[in-house]
């Protein structure tokens, strides 16, 4: 068939792949945030943009949750901006986008194949098998249950479009490859490049594609007689060296040789026990790619670490086992070099995220790009199975035409079934706590649903408080989890309004770890509302002594500041909380009203307070705060007109109730009653007065 055929029919093919995929994922469409999404979308204001003005856009390529103007991974923060620009924090946007990067990427990795196939080095290949071999192939990596960790968690769109652009130059470099014209072999070349670039700004373990391609280059494309292989081989060699040094480079660097056999300062292991483990956790996750059952996938896996090479004693044959397969990759090239790819293509594209970069042990997600080939030979082996039992054996031939879809049918099952458990966080972590019960994470976060998501109750605070103790029983995968496990005991006690025992715990993490900044900034706001204004502010100052780019460590101190009658240093931190907030800066405007109202510049504070109750109409406090400045500048008119207005859409008692509560309530600014309470009783009577008058005249 001649190319235009081959392209139609192509797309057909995929159309009902594509229609698989929506079927396998059709439940989870509405699955709500989970575990890193908040922190990286829906509590990361810097994305929540109502515009898209260049310098907009400009600003969500430095949106790195607790490190703002840090340039990470902007390719994929700015999908996350725009996917909130459409629906906010409605989940469904973001996983219909998901999905179409999951199909894409699925598409073009049957492209990609279908092309390696018909490389020089495989000519025994027809348009017909390889088509089947690339179609099952692809299908078989698609609709995979493990990779339902990539798709249907959101954040994670990271690691499937960091993916699906190297999967873009991947198809795009063979393209070149196999161009007839430089015209053509430059166009493919810069395609490459540029999808290259995009797929590092999601994630940085796509710098893996520089050895795939040589690993591509060296099993299909290298003819030692050809010139544009010799270009192309001097040209990946190059490129490789210049990788390695640059991992020399970051190595020293981050002088995580220096650290070998020390513990890292993050993790409860060394680089070398990691790298140790590493080689059972591959092991592991090839398992899961080949029995993919939903009743082996988890969030969060408990794993044993290998502390020598001989404990756990699975260490070393697990050492020697993938030694053998990386052997075999590289010993079979010629013969069979499909299944070179497929082992070779798994362990380069593993060694950012498996070997001692300290990363936590073990992730599904992980497998996303790795796994690309995974799937290629067993393709092929049954490809040739069918062509081989239609002549020779009619029944195993039958056997084989069932089989097939019928592993099709179990895996889109098992997807399906993996993702009924990422339907809630509740029923994640549950799953999760059955699977991993030695982790600690599965009862913090079963802890934090109880405490904070589920109803305020005793019975509530019971559980999550029993949850948060066993998760300090078990593992962590990081040195700060137990401190911040510590952190939110105190967090909870807080919640429910016992702040001498929230302060305990909240001491008792940062004697684990000084240096952990959220129990200290948890400590001065629990300080705060006890009225303890300067021991709150001295740990207020040693928070952003150790980090002053969040600005909620300065509004906060601004708000300490007012209580401690300090407006003109008040006013500084709320006007530096401001700088350091990219979008909704208005949530700061009430404090800044204030704090300048009180240090004498009225005029500018009447201007936030203004904003601020354009923000909150039904706000009494900021109506009360916009009556004392008024008053303290002497534009008695306008307060009176405030107090009235204050009136007419609030209850005399519920302004009663807050003169009982007011003098107490640290969590927001002060407010002087002293000074607004005679206009208001004196509006208030008026207002009684000229009713009285109203009703006498009715009743004449």
């Amino acid at each position: 068939m001649n190319k235009t055929e081959l392209h139609v029919k192509v797309n057909k093919i995929y159309i009902i792949v594509a229609i698989l995929l929506l079927a396998c994922y059709s439940n989870a469409i509405t699955v709500p945030w989970h575990l890193d999404d908040p922190p990286n979308i829906t509590e990361n204001y810097p994305l929540h943009i109502t515009d898209l003005q260049p310098e907009t856009l400009w600003q969500t390529l430095f949106a790195k949750p607790f490190s703002p103007g840090t340039l990470e991974r902007p390719v994929a923060y700015l999908s996350f901006a725009l996917n909130w620009y459409v629906g906010q924090d409605n989940p469904i946007g973001y996983h219909l986008v998901n999905l179409l990067i999951h199909i894409l990427t699925a598409f073009f990795l049957f492209k990609t194949t279908f092309l390696l196939l018909q490389s020089p080095r495989l000519e025994k290949y027809s348009e017909d098998k390889a088509l089947f071999i690339a179609l099952l192939s692809a299908t078989l990596w698609a609709i995979n249950p493990i990779q339902t960790q990539a798709v249907t968690y959101i954040v994670q769109r990271m690691a499937s479009m960091a993916a699906m652009f190297f999967i873009f130059s991947t198809y795009n470099y063979i393209r070149a490859r196999q161009s007839e014209t430089a015209a053509q072999t430059i166009k493919h070349f810069s395609w490459c490049i540029l999808f290259f670039a995009l797929a590092l700004g999601c994630k940085e373990n796509a710098i893996t594609l520089i050895p795939s391609l040589l690993l591509i280059e060296l099993l299909f494309f290298y003819r030692r007689e050809d010139k544009q292989s010799k270009i192309s081989l001097i040209l990946l060699v190059a490129a490789n060296s210049l990788l390695l040094l640059g991992a020399l480079y970051y190595s020293f660097h981050h002088q995580l040789f220096g650290t070998y056999s020390n513990s890292l300062t993050t993790r409860p292991f060394t680089p070398y026990e990691r790298l140790l483990t590493q080689p059972s956790v591959l092991l592991f996750y090839l398992s899961l790619l080949l029995y993919p059952s939903p009743a082996r996938l988890s969030i969060d896996h408990s794993f044993p670490l290998s502390t020598s090479l001989v404990h756990p004693w699975t260490t070393l044959p697990a050492i020697v086992t993938i030694l053998g397969l990386v052997l075999l990759g590289i010993l079979c090239r010629k013969k069979w070099p499909l299944l070179s790819l497929a082992l070779l293509f798994f362990f380069i594209n593993h060694l950012v995220e498996s070997t001692f970069i300290p990363l936590e042990l073990v992730f599904e997600h992980r497998n996303y790009l790795p796994s690309f080939f995974l799937f290629l030979p067993i393709a092929a082996t049954l490809g040739w199975a069918l062509n081989y039992t239609a002549i020779h054996s009619k029944l195993l031939y039958g056997t084989l035409v069932v089989f097939i879809p019928l592993l099709l049918f179990l895996c889109g099952l098992g997807t399906y079934s993996r993702n009924v458990a990422w339907k809630t966080e509740e029923s994640l972590w549950t799953d999760s706590l059955s699977k991993a019960p030695t982790n600690a994470r599965p009862y913090a976060k079963l802890a934090e649903i109880y405490g904070w998501r589920k109803e305020k109750n005793a019975e509530n605070f019971k559980i999550a408080l029993a949850l948060l103790h066993q998760s300090l029983e078990r593992e962590s995968p990081r040195t700060s989890y137990k401190p911040a496990l510590v952190g939110n005991i105190g967090k909870l006690y807080a919640k429910h309004g016992l702040l001498d025992q929230a302060v305990l715990y909240y001491n008792q993490s940062l004697q684990l770890n000084p240096d952990f900044i959220t129990s200290r900034f948890d400590l001065a706001e629990a300080l705060t509302l006890q009225g303890k204004f300067s021991e709150a502010l001295t740990q207020i100052n040693t928070v952003i002594a150790k980090n002053d780019l969040q600005s909620r460590f300065f509004n906060l101190k601004a708000l300490l500041l007012l209580w401690l009658d300090r407006p003109q240093e008040a006013a500084g931190c709320s006007q530096q909380a401001m700088q350091r907030t990219m979008v909704n800066k208005e949530r700061y405007f009430y404090n800044t009203g204030v704090a300048l109202g009180r240090a004498g510049h009225l005029t500018q504070g009447q201007w936030f307070l203004k904003q601020a109750l354009h923000q909150h109409p039904n706000d009494r406090r900021i109506l009360y705060s916009l009556i004392e400045n008024r008053l303290l500048a002497k534009d008695v008119n306008s307060a009176r007109q405030y107090a009235l207005f204050l009136l007419e859409n609030h209850s005399v008692t519920s302004y009663e109730n807050d003169l009982a509560k007011l003098p107490t309530d640290y969590s927001a600014v002060p407010v002087n009653i002293s000074v607004i309470s005679p206009l208001i009783v004196e509006c208030a009577l008026q207002a009684a007065t000229n009713l009285e008058k109203v009703h006498s005249q009715r009743n004449q």
